[in-house]
């Protein structure tokens, strides 16, 4: 009789036991979920943070947007079919990233007499050439019409780093927000919108 109560107690502890476990690993899931759609709605009622770096360097912090496949393709359908036509496979996908940059560049060039030789036969044209760090304009102006070219150079530098809740000396703990940081080296290239999602699997 008492080996029996014993079993039972036993049986009832176990049971207890799991479903404690239970209990406390979807606990654990439903505010990993609270805290990503936490920082999902800061992340996305939050401006971009514009700073310049130097005089020919500007940059733009934005929040990490942080989503599973599943509100990707619910979401952001076109961004994945991009994907797909680049060959990448959605289930491998850790991140992805759009940018819109924007370029006015004044130009502010002299014109020249200039000669060119089209079938044996001396053309006189005017030109006109514009050389900068920034930006690069060359052409020729025939029958009052410009042809030529313009390159602007122009290097995108990009940084995702983590805000910590917590900080004690060197310490750090908890993650507040995910940022992203992304720079042109071109002061005729302004950065418009910028955004990065990590996928969560």
């Amino acid at each position: 009789m008492a080996s029996k109560i014993i079993l039972a107690l036993g049986g009832i502890v176990i049971c207890l036991s799991l479903t404690v476990l239970f209990q406390y690993e979807r606990n654990r899931q439903l505010s990993n979920e609270r805290n990503r759609y936490k920082g999902n709605t800061i992340s996305l009622l939050s401006d971009m943070k514009r700073l310049q770096i130097d005089s020919t360097a500007m940059a733009v912090d934005t929040k990490v947007l942080r989503l599973t496949v599943e509100e990707l393709e619910d979401n952001r359908a076109e961004d994945l079919e991009q994907m797909r036509k680049l060959g990448v496979r959605v289930n491998s996908l850790q991140a992805i990233a759009k940018h819109s940059v924007e370029v006015n560049a004044p130009i502010q060039a002299e014109v020249k007499d200039s000669v060119v030789i089209r079938d044996t036969v001396t053309v006189r044209v005017k030109t006109i050439k514009m050389d900068t760090p920034y930006l690069q304009v060359s052409g020729v102006i025939e029958n009052n019409q410009l042809t030529g070219n313009i390159h602007l150079p122009v290097h995108l530098h990009q940084a995702v780093w983590v805000e910590h809740k917590l900080r004690f000396l060197w310490w750090r703990w908890g993650v507040k927000a995910i940022h992203q940081t992304i720079s042109s080296d071109n002061p005729y290239v302004e950065i418009k919108y910028s955004e990065y999602i990590m996928i969560e699997k």
